[in-house]
């Protein structure tokens, strides 16, 4: 096993399961910095569209990732993503990036570019590394792995809950149906699809609060780091 000095923490899992809470609060308590592998997708699918009249014109798929910049937030940790020398976190979150970012994930070139600009990211005392290969694919080598799922019922209720409060206009039906189809297309895609990483350690979420979770990973680190 490679040895590095950076510790790292890969957070795995089904969508809607809390990864990305869990992240954070993991982060912030361990003082380490926090790599969201989604967000790099969704920022390849945004320069893609400001970039090209149409996904279907795309030519150069590597230069897509070239285009992006990280630098960790100095309060969150978070590495945030640079584009035009321009932080485009806020801008990533909206249905046509999204679709955006689905079909350029699919291209190997951007996966491989993908791989290397995500390693750059390990520095320093620790990684928190959020996504649905960290451990399978790209931090194979990560001291704790950790495979966070939940029942879908659940993860459909909270989805449905978190887009009523921010206002939308949404059916809890549509919501489980859109996690399941995510859920087989995740599990059942050619290149990189969502597993339980070797060794990896599963939390069930369905009734625990994320702070419950964290303190579990915290003893596992513990554990692990002496």
């Amino acid at each position: 096993m490679k040895c590095n000095p950076t510790y790292i923490i890969t957070i795995d899992g089904t969508s809607s399961s809390g990864k990305s809470t869990i992240s954070r609060l993991l982060a912030k308590k361990l003082n380490f910095k926090l790599l969201d592998s989604g967000k790099l997708y969704r920022s390849a699918g945004y320069i893609a569209c400001d970039m090209y009249d149409s996904l279907d014109t795309v030519k150069d798929y590597p230069g897509l990732v070239s285009k992006i910049s990280l630098k960790p937030n100095i309060i969150s940790h978070e590495y945030e993503v640079y584009y035009k020398n321009k932080i485009i976190d806020s801008l990533l979150y909206n249905e046509n990036i999204g679709l955006a970012a689905s079909i350029v994930s699919k291209v190997p070139q951007v996966r491989e570019s993908m791989y290397n600009l995500q390693h750059s990211c390990v520095q320093g005392n620790g990684l928190i590394a959020n996504g649905r290969d960290m451990g399978t694919e790209v931090f194979k080598d990560a001291q704790l792995k950790i495979y966070i799922t939940a029942e879908i019922n659940i993860r459909a209720r909270r989805r449905f809950e978190e887009l009523l409060d921010k206002g939308d206009d949404v059916l809890y039906q549509d919501i489980y149906n859109s996690l399941k189809k995510r859920d087989d297309s995740d599990i059942n895609r050619d290149i990189s699809p969502l597993k339980i990483p070797k060794n990896a350690h599963i939390l069930d979420t369905s009734h625990l609060k994320p702070d419950a979770i964290v303190d579990k990973i915290l003893n596992l680190y513990t554990i692990t780091n002496n």
